[in-house]
């Protein structure tokens, strides 16, 4: 029963851990440099963003319909 409640602890701190490693991963720091991406432009066409360096760019990550925030 011991050896049982030690592993579940373990498994619950591995669990927290690895939740908050990857939430500190997930979003960049204001006003880092965004990472190299390729999306379609409004007609097809393949954009890079490294392509686009010394130029001004907007991004606008536009939130999903219906969400809080």
């Amino acid at each position: 029963m011991l050896r049982l409640l030690i592993l579940a602890l373990i498994v619950a701190a591995l669990a927290i851990l690895i939740t908050i490693r990857m939430s500190r991963n997930s979003a960049p720091a204001t006003g880092a440099l965004a990472p190299d991406f390729t999306l379609p432009s409004q007609d097809g066409t393949p954009v890079t963003l490294k392509d686009l360096r010394g130029k001004w760019v907007v991004l606008y990550f536009y939130p999903k319909d219906q969400t809080p925030g």
